[in-house]
């Protein structure tokens, strides 16, 4: 299973077959069809250990009030995107192919999606964040915030960007909240997640 998904990120799921990946285990294809018989079989077990990774990121019993711990979310997001990169990279494959693993993906990104917006509107409560200028803003931050973090691989594959590294991928993600923070909030940001950051000129300034 470890050199399918390597060969999934690195030449994508639609171009992998079974021989293909028989071949980098030093196998013969006969001997990984009697564990896998089909690529469905593979990829339902690959799913299971992506999905367990992203349940325990998204679980509703985790706890992170401040923004330190939000970037710290960050950061197995970060890592979970490019562990799994095709599972990010070739949506429309898992789409049109896997539909189970698909209503997978779409359960788990509506978690994701509500877990970012209440995070938001808890430090709202705090003061951390300003009050919504107009309904659902937050809700469109979040929404905003979950498509940064899904089509991250993407963009850098686009615009031809593989240096791009953790640190600008939370600066991308900050820069959506900044606009919103009190003074507050931007006392805990400067405090908390500048030091942090790396390349602290790409950040707005205030």
């Amino acid at each position: 299973m470890h050199s399918a998904l390597s060969l999934f990120n690195q030449e994508g799921l639609p171009n992998v077959k079974l021989q293909r990946i028989a071949d980098d285990c030093n196998i013969s294809v006969g001997n990984l069809a009697y564990h896998f018989q089909y690529k469905e079989d593979l990829m339902a077990n690959i799913a299971d250990v992506v999905n367990a990774e992203i349940s325990s990121i998204v679980n509703s019993k985790n706890h992170f009030p401040l923004l330190i711990d939000f970037d710290n979310q960050l950061s197995k997001y970060h890592t979970l995107i490019n562990r799994y990169a095709f599972f990010f990279l070739d949506v429309m494959e898992l789409e049109r192919n896997f539909p189970t693993i698909h209503e997978q993906r779409v359960r788990y990104i509506n978690i994701l999606i509500n877990q970012i917006y209440h995070w938001i509107t808890e430090n709202e409560k705090k003061g951390i964040f300003k009050a919504e200028i107009h309904s659902d803003q937050y809700a469109h931050t979040a929404h905003a915030i979950w498509m940064i973090i899904s089509f991250w691989l993407t963009q850098k594959r686009v615009l031809l960007k593989k240096d791009q590294d953790e640190e600008e991928f939370k600066i991308l993600v900050w820069n959506q909240l900044l606009p919103n923070f009190t003074e507050l909030g931007l006392m805990e940001y400067e405090a908390m997640i500048l030091p942090q950051l790396r390349d602290i000129d790409m950040v707005v300034g205030f």
